[in-house]
């Protein structure tokens, strides 16, 4: 199945991975390595029970699937304290870097519950109220479908996904491309935006994208600077950013691809794709202060956010009533998702880019927080699983086993779907034609979609995707990006000569 405009997103000397492992681990915690090379952190006897049997999952999970390696990186936080950590399998496959304490994975979605944290703290210090509308914040920003009313939308609104407004275009350039700044994304917004029938909870990254636009306007500065001195060093979260210029790419968690028959490792973003909707990089460490800080209600770094503020920005502000993996969700906060999952009431932020999948969420009244993150493409549901049956081991559920062998279905059956594209692409490898010379140029898709370049080689070039164009007859084919696939039609005129391609449904004149 071709993906359209979203996309599903040597190893270190042991005596290096012992002064890490020393370094980033409380002396009062046991320290173990095993055999499988593989560093798990442990605080007590129960937690290496649990880091045991979940070992015997993550090699059931092998066996069913026909794979060789799980590669995910972990935490729990319990009642205050980090309980279990543990890292199997590759960050980079192609320089065989394990996953570890310092890997920072792409957030992705998850991203949204920082930025809605963000919201709340800058409300709360009078700085950008929610309650404000867009016309008090941005007057410039008009649309031309007048059905979209400014002075209407809250900023709540923006962060709560109830704004009522629709514009792929801005996702493209903030999400994959690569956008060129806020006065650009002022222009799409106005030439290009679309009321939706109401304003409703409809889920999308435009909001947040909006928001950040309002921070650099109203703080002088830009919103990941913002964020930082708000949010990141206050938590002493030293390791996460909204900079993808500032990850080490020693430790950066890569999307491990396999679609042209090898094991690669992709990560195609840049500062400029790195949106308030979808746009940090984290580890796990940083994550688990995170989650402590919700857990505890503020009381674990005083002076950010109080009780009662930590309470609304994670309740239902507004409703939803959907089904995602096994959580029956029912409200969204400032970037929360309220939920219940197997009789207990879980808060959670889920998010995805490619074969990179997060999971992170808490059960506040029982002090658990969970984030798991994976990096292989056909894997995305193998953080829910495993979050799940985190909790449900540590809560002693019953039906423990029931809920695995469900997950471990909805497992499979993502995975059989990129095996599937898998094909696609080792069909289209097979059957091309030579690249047709012919094709070679820039073709222009405008405010909407920007430049896309094809060299002689048939290597394609669209922002910040990299990808490789198959044909499957002279005019049409796929091109490969790895962390999506689309569509290619080529488009003529009377005489034959090229006058434009196709990309699914953007049109790039030549």
């Amino acid at each position: 199945m071709i993906l359209y405009s979203q996309p599903k997103y040597h190893h270190a000397a042991f005596l290096i991975s012992m002064m890490v492992i020393s370094m980033c681990c409380a002396p009062t915690y046991p320290q173990q390595i095993s055999r499988i090379n593989r560093s798990d952190y442990y605080q007590n006897k129960a937690a290496k029970t649990l880091s045991d049997s979940l070992d015997f999952v993550l090699r059931r999970i092998k066996q069913s699937l026909g794979t060789a390696d799980i590669d995910l990186t972990l935490g729990v936080i319990k009642d205050g304290r980090v309980f279990l950590k543990k890292n199997n399998g590759y960050s980079n496959p192609e320089t065989k870097t394990l996953f570890s304490d310092r890997t920072q994975i792409y957030l992705a979605s998850t991203s949204k519950s920082l930025t809605g944290t963000l919201a709340a703290i800058l409300d709360q210090k009078g700085l950008i109220k929610l309650d404000k509308t867009l016309a008090d914040y941005l007057p410039e920003l008009t649309f031309d479908d007048k059905k979209i009313h400014p002075d209407k939308i809250t900023i709540q609104s923006l962060m709560t996904h109830t704004h009522g407004i629709k514009n792929n275009d801005a996702v493209v350039w903030t999400a994959f491309i690569g956008h060129k700044g806020s006065s650009q994304l002022l222009a799409l917004f106005k030439k290009y935006s679309t009321a939706l029938s109401n304003q409703n909870f409809n889920y999308s990254n435009l909001g947040p994208v909006i928001y950040s636009i309002i921070v650099e306007k109203q703080m002088r500065k830009p919103w990941q600077e913002v964020m930082d001195a708000y949010l990141f060093r206050p938590l002493a979260m030293r390791s996460t950013t909204a900079y993808f210029s500032r990850v080490d790419p020693r430790y950066s968690g890569y999307v491990i691809d396999e679609s042209e028959g090898k094991v690669t490792a992709i990560l195609d973003k840049a500062d400029n794709s790195m949106s308030a909707a979808g746009g940090h990089f984290s580890t796990v460490n940083d994550l688990l202060k995170y989650l402590n800080f919700f857990i505890s209600e503020g009381n674990s770094v005083k002076g950010i956010l109080n009780k009662q503020e930590i309470d609304f920005a994670t309740s239902a502000i507004v409703a939803q009533q959907n089904r995602y993996q096994s959580y029956e969700r029912f409200g969204y906060g400032l970037g929360w998702e309220q939920s219940r999952f197997n009789g207990e009431n879980l808060t959670s932020r889920m998010g995805g880019y490619s074969g990179i999948s997060c999971h992170l969420s808490y059960m506040k009244e029982k002090k658990i927080g969970i984030v798991v993150f994976s990096n292989k493409k056909g894997m995305e549901a193998l953080p829910h699983l495993v979050a799940n049956y985190l909790f449900n081991s540590i809560l002693n559920k019953s039906n423990k086993n029931s809920i695995l062998e469900e997950n471990l279905k909805s497992l499979k059956k993502n995975f059989e779907s990129d095996l599937q594209e898998t094909k696609e692409v080792t069909e289209a490898m097979r059957t091309q034609l030579m690249p047709n010379p012919a094709l070679a140029g820039v073709y222009d898709g405008g405010e909407k979609s920007g430049t896309m370049e094809i060299n002689k080689t048939g290597s394609v070039s669209w922002g910040n995707l990299k990808g490789q164009l198959y044909l499957s007859t002279d005019s049409t084919g796929l091109i490969n990006f790895k962390t999506m696939l689309r569509s290619f039609l080529v488009k003529r005129d009377n005489t034959n000569n090229i006058v434009g391609v196709y990309s699914n449904e953007r049109y790039f004149k030549r």
